[in-house]
């Protein structure tokens, strides 16, 4: 039987949900969708949260909230998705690569540094598989070089630093409701904001249009409302909000088990050959969406373990790649590193200590050249 390295399945509690919604006609709009907004505030110190159609849109917007627009550059990682990555492009800017540390999978503090220049107008760090770093070091960092920060932090929804919520670091922070993050809205995303951008960041979700004002009493739109900023299509359908809203519940016990999980796989294979994994910081709560390794005979490893029915993945191709980013090559050696070695094995919730065993097996076996 295979072990996934995700998994999307929805049960029949939280499918149970949806029934009343399907009669009610409340499916593009609906209060779940406050519900959910106001369920993840309460994770984020009482900062608002204003879900969005996808995470991409998100950061659309958090970008757009710090004034990023054409001919801006912004400091992000290479090693990462082009759903975070295609943002910076959708609002005119130009990405500045900035590198990892391999040891740990978190953004080089240093090289952040030394991309920052006179066109720099954000920082955006996504938390690698759900991996954080120093972020109060982050934070002054950008506070220093008077740089907003923008957390993505799509898949590490229930991470911390020092007891506080990876999120609340930076000006803006971006989640996923995508079906293999710590939320499975189906689709979906929210952007964490500060409060003095809440109202212009509903608005932009929407067209631009306050919502509230928009309609006289009788529904007619009001002719004398004006729309001073035009906005996007970017809403949070009801239906995935109410999903999303259901992995509250066990959230924080679906995370300790990934945590668990990681643990007991890295202890099995202490000293094993030469696998090795990324390695938390000190300080750090992360939320392991994966487990992250590395080897020097990676693809040889990757090839057994998926010949075994045991998922795998190298997760992210290096953005900086790609020509349409427009950008300047960079020397990133953590991040070449991370590219020869790296890849991410099952650690999920969903994981039985059967699933656990074959997985030490497997990896064990290949180590001892069996």
């Amino acid at each position: 039987m295979s072990i996934p390295l995700f998994d999307c399945r929805v049960d029949s509690t939280r499918l149970a949900a949806l029934d009343p919604l399907w009669h009610s006609g409340a499916l593009a709009a609906g209060p779940g969708v406050g519900a959910l907004e106001a369920r993840l505030s309460n994770r984020f110190n009482g900062r608002p949260v204003v879900a969005t159609s996808d995470m991409t849109q998100a950061l659309c917007l958090a970008l757009r909230l710090v004034g990023v627009g054409p001919g801006d550059e912004v400091v992000t990682l290479a090693l990462n998705c082009m759903s975070s990555n295609s943002a910076i492009a959708m609002v005119g800017a130009t990405p500045v690569w900035v590198d990892v540390d391999p040891r740990t999978a978190v953004v080089d503090l240093g090289d952040l540094a030394a991309c920052i220049g006179p066109k720099t107008r954000a920082v955006v760090i996504y938390h690698v598989a759900g991996y954080v770093g120093d972020l109060a070091a982050l934070r002054q960092l950008c506070d220093d070089a008077s740089l907003p920060l923008i957390e993505d932090a799509n898949n590490a929804l229930g991470a911390r630093w020092n007891g506080q919520p990876a999120g609340i670091f930076g000006d803006q922070a971006i989640l996923s409701f995508y079906p293999n993050r710590q939320l499975n809205g189906i689709e979906g995303g929210a952007l964490v904001c500060r409060p003095e951008n809440e109202t212009r960041a509903r608005r932009l979700r929407r067209f631009g249009i306050d919502t509230v004002r928009f309609r006289t009493p009788d529904g007619e739109i009001d002719p004398l409302l004006d729309v001073p900023e035009i906005g996007v299509s970017a809403s949070l359908s009801h239906v995935n909000a109410v999903l999303a809203l259901q992995g509250c519940e066990d959230l924080d016990e679906r995370v300790d088990r990934n945590r668990q999980n990681v643990r007991d796989i890295r202890e099995a294979l202490s000293g094993i050959g030469d696998f090795q994994f990324i390695e938390e910081v000190e300080g750090a709560h992360s939320v392991f969406w994966v487990a992250l390794v590395r080897s020097p005979r990676r693809d040889a490893l990757m090839g057994r373990l998926k010949a075994s029915g045991i998922q795998c993945s190298r997760l992210h191709h290096r953005n900086d790649r790609y020509s349409g980013f427009n950008a300047v090559s960079r020397d990133l050696p953590g991040t070449d590193v991370m590219e020869r070695e790296m890849f991410a094995l099952p650690a999920g919730w969903w994981l039985s200590q059967d699933d656990l065993a074959r997985i030490v097996d497997v990896v064990g076996a290949d180590a001892k050249g069996r």
